[in-house]
């Protein structure tokens, strides 16, 4: 009985022995470095369509079918400075005569639904600070520009008339 217990003793030791050897203290460190995907899109350019000589303002509202939509997806809860860079003036495709344009006159609003343009924030003076609501425990969350105004056409040659317009997001 003896020997048996001596038998069990050792063979305890001899596997207490290599986990007691490598039981030692370690250290581990883990950095990340994580880039947030952060995307502006365009959904649709702000088109007036086909107008006709000295035929004066055209109009796209808020909620028209031809304003402009940019689509901004972030993290949820990310706060952003959104500024527009806006032409003034519309000017003839692959032409560089300025005296032939067609004033411009634009605005912006920001809503977090693709749809819903009554819950929105108007642009002032070029720039706004949104925060991306996280309300629906995802971790990312998008929210919508909309580019809309007016136009005064006057005698201008016929054409393809276009600028363009730079929305600028810093991300915080």
């Amino acid at each position: 009985m003896i020997r048996k217990r001596i038998k069990i003793l050792f063979c305890v030791a001899l596997l207490a022995l290599p986990l007691a050897h490598s039981s030692q203290a370690q250290t581990v460190r883990f950095n990340m470095d994580v880039q947030p995907e952060l995307g502006v899109e365009v959904l649709q350019d702000l088109n007036f369509g086909t107008v006709v000589t000295n035929s004066g303002t055209h109009q796209i509202r808020l909620g028209n079918p031809q304003m402009g939509i940019f689509k901004i997806r972030a993290l949820a809860a990310q706060s952003a400075i959104l500024t527009l860079h806006k032409p003034d003036r519309l000017s003839p495709s692959g032409d560089q005569d300025t005296t032939n344009t067609i004033p411009l006159n634009l605005d912006a609003a920001y809503a977090p639904d693709a749809t819903n343009y009554q819950d929105y924030s108007p642009f002032a003076n070029k720039e706004l600070h949104i925060n991306l609501s996280g309300d629906n425990e995802q971790v990312w969350d998008t929210g919508y520009v909309y580019i809309f105004g007016n136009i005064d056409v006057g005698d201008i040659a016929p054409g393809s008339y276009s600028g363009t317009l730079v929305l600028n997001v810093v991300y915080q």
